[in-house]
């Protein structure tokens, strides 16, 4: 039995573990709050309940360590800590947990009670360093059916698709039985075990406009292996426009699909800090998802001021944002350079209120420098992004930034602005992927935050032809603005105040 399966055991919702042995802990290095026996009961995909029944040894200490996380609320390490042994003899750690305390009147134990996200094994042994997560797919969502046709089919076995990301060979199993897409990656210097287990989500995350995390994880080294069962929200069809992989070709592109996988892994694993070490947070392009994903729970008004922020931040990803002025040739530029500098020496020399020099002075410098708008203009005019979706994100980005309110009833004009406006978000993420090479670290991500710089050659590696073109052939179609997938998602939010 695998660690997979033996965490899926633990996992079903409705099953109660026994426990002869529980264990509250409060610092590091100090006793016990209190020991006893109980069960923890598994509510959700996202959360345990536990029942601790024991008088504490001490319950001086036990009432000064369990009242320590009222001196600051927000310090998540003066919570208590929440380990058992179960009736099979398996040490499970539960992480941290609030518990409240219940009084029995007839003085018996004290019973302990709380609930916890997550359930964790550790064991030594001989292992094959590397990765394992497993997803719980939705029976019935879209991304089943998409799954089950990108899988090479073999008789008689779970089918598997492998690919080739930083020259590592990531493997996905689709266990339809077990409602589970299961992904495993040896571990390299590209993909080390202690960070790719959340970094393999990330791109079914922005393909599929899900909070998707995995299940189930493993992380072994040569002599230990790390099992956790972790909270797996519910999708969730209100965001599916959220989503990256839709459109007309949404079920025939597997090829198309896999690619946007390599490419999307490769921009989030290949970032590393000024000392060399990998981002442990999620890359910014998955945290803008998940903000667009959380938005779509919302109002329609919450829907465009989240995604015309997206975009702008798009804007800065792709390095345009700030940079020199891309809308003039160099002669151009530099002749109102000099104007700029004229002008900001005349506010120098100008003898008026001076809490008006800075500003204008700063303007004036600013006109240098590429806007969000510029940098949208630029897209549009090599084709990345349509004059529709720009259109859409300068009138509703300069409305709700400014506290107007998009009307919450659905209506044709209005709806076609939110979705494109969701549409040029997509174009834009579908442009930063244009230059990542998934088979060379190096080339992942932009460097410096310059400016994306797409060749020719580049993009014969995704199709051949001219850099759009080529894309558009290897990329996701996106959904246009009659495709129910969007409409019903706005619909589903219409009326809300």
């Amino acid at each position: 039995m695998t660690i997979i399966e033996r965490l899926k055991q633990l996992s079903e919702v409705g099953a109660v573990i026994r426990c002869p042995v529980m264990e509250l802990l409060g610092g590091d290095h100090e006793p016990p709050v209190v020991v006893g026996e109980g069960e923890i009961t598994v509510l959700t995909a996202t959360s345990f309940a536990y029942a601790l029944r024991g008088t504490p040894a001490d319950i001086g200490y036990a009432l000064r360590s369990l009242r320590r996380i009222e001196a600051d609320p927000r310090d998540s390490r003066l919570r208590e800590r929440l380990t058992v042994t179960t009736a099979d003899g398996l040490e499970l750690s539960g992480g941290w947990t609030i518990p409240k305390i219940h009084l029995p009147n007839d003085g018996r134990n004290w019973v302990f009670t709380g609930e916890i996200e997550a359930l964790s094994l550790h064991e030594n042994g001989a292992y094959e360093p590397g990765t394992e997560v497993a997803y719980l797919l939705p029976s019935q969502h879209r991304a089943r059916v998409i799954l089950r046709r990108f899988f090479p089919q073999r008789p008689c076995t779970a089918p598997e698709m492998r690919l080739t990301v930083l020259g590592s060979e990531v493997v996905f199993s689709l266990d339809d039985d077990a409602n589970l897409l299961r992904v495993r990656v040896p571990a390299t210097e590209a993909l080390p075990a202690t960070f790719t287990e959340n970094w393999l989500g990330e791109p079914l995350r922005i393909l599929f406009g899900q909070m998707i995390y995995p299940r189930f994880v493993a992380r072994q080294s040569e002599t230990w292996l790390m099992g956790c069962i972790r909270p797996s929200p519910k999708w969730s069809q209100k965001s599916d426009a959220c989503a990256l992989w839709q459109g007309d070709n949404e079920l025939v592109g597997s090829e198309e699909f896999w690619e946007s996988y390599r490419r999307l892994l490769a921009y989030v694993a290949a970032p590393r800090d000024a000392n060399g070490y990998p981002n442990f947070e999620a890359n910014k392009i998955t945290a803008l998802y998940g903000e667009v994903i959380q938005a779509a729970h919302g109002s329609r008004w919450v829907w465009a001021l989240t995604y015309a922020s997206a975009v702008e931040a798009m804007v800065k990803l792709l390095g345009l944002a700030g940079q020199p002025r891309t809308d003039m040739d160099a002669a151009s530029l530099a002749k109102f350079t000099e104007a700029v500098d004229e002008f900001r020496s005349y506010i120098d020399r100008w003898e008026g209120d001076p809490r008006l020099k800075e500003p204008a002075q700063n303007a004036a410098s600013r006109m240098l420098k590429t806007s969000a708008a510029q940098g949208l203009r630029q897209l549009m005019r090599e084709g990345w992004i349509k004059k529709d979706e720009f259109d859409a994100w300068d009138v509703l980005r300069n409305r709700v930034m400014h506290g107007s309110l998009v009307s919450p009833y659905s209506s044709a004009e209005e709806d076609k602005l939110l979705l494109d406006l969701a549409h040029l978000f997509h174009a834009m993420t579908r442009r930063l992927l244009a230059e990542v090479d998934p088979d060379s670290a190096a080339a992942a991500m932009p460097q410096n935050n310059s400016p994306c710089v797409v060749t020719d050659a580049g993009a014969d590696r995704i199709g051949g032809g001219s850099s759009q073109e080529c894309l558009a052939k290897r990329l996701p179609v996106l959904v246009g603005p009659n495709v129910p997938a969007g409409f019903n998602l706005l619909r589903c939010i219409t009326n809300r105040q």
